[in-house]
């Protein structure tokens, strides 16, 4: 999973920065570029929620309260 946060993550970033250097030299291209952007962020928030039911779940197993 880290694999896969880390190209989401790097991919966000990429994007969001070509966006803004595209929006002065071709617009369309840019809008593209945003849009490329805001669909990374939704995919990086459902990487991040994916891997919290993960940490969830794993905690339910490994439940201590019951000395």
């Amino acid at each position: 999973m880290g694999k896969y946060k880390s190209f989401v993550l790097l991919l966000t970033v990429i994007s969001q920065g070509a966006a803004i250097v595209f929006l002065f030299i071709n617009f369309w291209v840019s809008i593209f570029l945003f849009i490329v952007y805001g669909l990374t962020i939704v995919g990086l928030f459902v990487l991040l929620i994916v891997e919290r039911i993960k940490e969830k779940e794993e905690e339910k197993d490994n439940d201590y309260r019951d000395y």
